[in-house]
């Protein structure tokens, strides 16, 4: 969703043009010691994740490294040679969130220097927490005939065997962040909070002394973070990703450093629109219900896409079928109503 420029200060500029420009944004010293490095995320829309190096002396953590590939670890190792740090002195990697575009380069990076990894307190791989792969994606693939999802395209919805098994490559920490504690590197003392919401227990990290917040996707200058009812996760994580926005309304004049598009100032202001946003996402969605929508499925391909419904496909189909269920997840626990069979309020 396109936010009122007005409303926010674009700092990252020459990111910005980047994005625009389809094309991966230059690294940048954002403050001493804080440097921003892109990193390739190979055929998805987001095309690139920004990773961010944190020096101070003998410490180099890196938060967010990005997924892991080939390209994008010489990107990163290039990079961090330009810094004058070679791959064996990173200490630590933090990553916001499981994904793969972010833990996904932890294991490697870790492998290459001993550096510990830290990830937010209650952020569980419920997605990996499976006996046997197989059996998992027929479960998967039951749950999304569940969901009402067409025959032909329940496969392309589920979770596959090798997706899992990816899942379950990710690396584990040996540290965990929650809400409160503080990690000190690069001359600063960053605050750790946690924003539940597009997963579990993704965390943001702020520096209150230089007024700089990584963001990691819980708040970005652009897009809408996708927020899903996921396999053994968050029963309302849209629930908790309300309560997570309105934990940082304020504190505007922070410069934002989010894991994708370009940095900004304005973090309250972007939270309440995303807020909005949902709230009218789910009068859309109760809308659709009312018009006698019975399956996710079924709402779903009534609801407006940036790119069209007919567009969306593979990962993007998936996550646009979750991210319906976890509205009308939200509706059913909000009494506004009574969900969908297989889809009602949870425990």
């Amino acid at each position: 969703m396109q936010t009122d420029a007005a409303a926010i200060t674009i700092t990252g500029t020459a990111q910005r043009e980047a994005w625009q420009q389809k094309v991966l944004p230059p690294a940048e010293v954002i403050a001493p010691g804080v440097h921003s490095v892109p990193v390739v995320f190979p055929d998805n829309p987001m095309r690139y994740t920004l990773s961010y190096v944190l020096l101070d002396g003998d410490e180099c953590v890196v938060v967010d490294p990005g997924f892991d590939s080939d390209e994008g670890h010489r990107q990163l190792l290039a990079a961090l040679a330009r810094l004058d740090v070679g791959p064996r002195e990173i200490t630590g990697v933090v990553a916001t969130h499981f994904h793969t575009d972010h833990l996904g380069m932890a294991a490697r990076l870790s492998r290459g220097s001993g550096a510990w990894i830290a990830l937010g307190e209650q952020e569980r791989r419920h997605i990996s927490a499976f006996e046997d792969a197989r059996e998992e994606s027929a479960r998967d693939q039951a749950r999304m005939r569940g969901w009402g999802v067409p025959e032909e395209r329940v496969a392309e919805a589920a979770m596959t065997v090798e997706g899992l098994l990816h899942m379950r490559r990710l690396a584990d920490p040996d540290r965990r962040l929650g809400d409160g504690d503080t990690l000190a590197v690069a001359g600063r003392i960053w605050r750790i909070m946690e924003t539940p919401g597009h997963t579990p227990g993704h965390i943001v990290l702020w520096d209150d002394d230089g007024e700089l917040v990584l963001s990691g996707d819980h708040v970005l200058p652009r897009i809408s973070p996708n927020v899903s009812l996921e396999i053994r996760g968050d029963t309302d994580p849209l629930r908790h990703n309300i309560e997570s926005l309105r934990k940082i309304v304020g504190n505007d004049h922070y410069e934002v450093l989010p894991a994708h598009e370009y940095r900004f100032r304005g973090v309250g202001y972007r939270a309440r629109v995303l807020e909005e946003h949902i709230s009218e996402r789910s009068r859309e969605v109760l809308d659709v219900l009312a018009a006698g929508a019975s399956t996710v499925h079924e709402v779903a391909r009534h609801l407006t896409w940036s790119r069209g419904w007919d567009s969306l496909g593979q990962l993007q189909f998936r996550l646009a079928l979750s991210e319906t269920a976890a509205h009308i997840r939200y509706l059913a626990t909000s009494g506004i109503h009574h969900g969908v069979p297989g889809l009602v309020a949870a425990p």
